[in-house]
């Protein structure tokens, strides 16, 4: 056996035992037991299906699903996705993101039977893999509206990393290979979709819903108080 089969051959291992190691090293964290969400307070809000902009059907869910156990932790009143796709397809027939733009966030809201509804796009999911380099980058954003269709919180994140094998002599074009094929396998698009979630989730205030009911009937009051003339109205 060549020489450059033999390094060829003991990279291939070395990829193979560094992934059993990472499996064995998830089963580990996996059995450790993490602190209970708080309860959860406040309104009730909705995480809506996002508008996906990649080519990649499964990249809003991987955002959504970690946006809203983001939030859910920071104990956020959350309807489960189950329940407010199925009431979303029932009362409005949306069955995506791309079909909000046919309705309103009042609608939504009315139709969820919430005090809040989550909007969210994923703007870019790209991954570009070569013999020379892996490029990642993920772009997402979410919007919070209220029931009255109001827009009261926006943010968004990006993430975005460029992964250069670094070759050391021998047989480097073989190298090159392997190693990109070890960072495909170890940085896959699922951990920088849910690192941007949790990105955005984390700048997300509390107490952004609470009051506004309250604040729009007091609203409703004053303009319906008084003459025409004295409010303003003409004719």
């Amino acid at each position: 056996m060549g020489i450059g089969n033999r390094r060829t051959g003991g990279f291939l291992l070395c990829v193979l035992l560094l992934l059993s190691l990472a499996g064995c090293g998830e089963r580990k964290t996996s059995l450790r037991e993490e602190a209970p969400p708080p309860a959860a307070t406040g309104p009730r809000v909705a995480v809506a299906p996002m508008e996906n902009w990649s080519n990649d059907l499964s990249a809003s869910e991987i955002i959504r699903s970690a946006f809203v156990g983001e939030i859910t932790r920071q104990g956020w009143n959350v309807v489960p996705t189950e329940e407010s796709d199925q009431a979303l397809r029932e009362t409005l027939g949306v069955s995506y993101g791309g079909q909000l733009a046919s309705t309103t966030p009042e609608e939504v809201c009315r139709a969820l039977k919430v005090e809040g509804v989550f909007y969210g796009e994923v703007r870019e999911w790209n991954k570009t893999t070569t013999g020379v380099y892996n490029n990642v980058t993920v772009i997402a954003s979410f919007e919070l509206y209220g029931k009255d269709g109001t827009r009261v919180w926006e943010e968004s994140d990006t993430k975005s990393k460029v992964i250069v094998p670094q070759g050391r002599g021998g047989d480097i074009g073989a190298e090159i290979v392997i190693q990109a094929l070890g960072n495909l396998l170890f940085n896959p698009m699922t951990p920088y979709g849910k690192a941007v979630a949790i990105n955005i989730a984390g700048k997300l205030p509390g107490g952004l819903l609470e009051g506004r009911e309250g604040r729009m009937e007091i609203d409703n009051t004053v303009r319906g108080t008084g003459t025409p003339e004295e409010r303003g109205e003409t004719r």
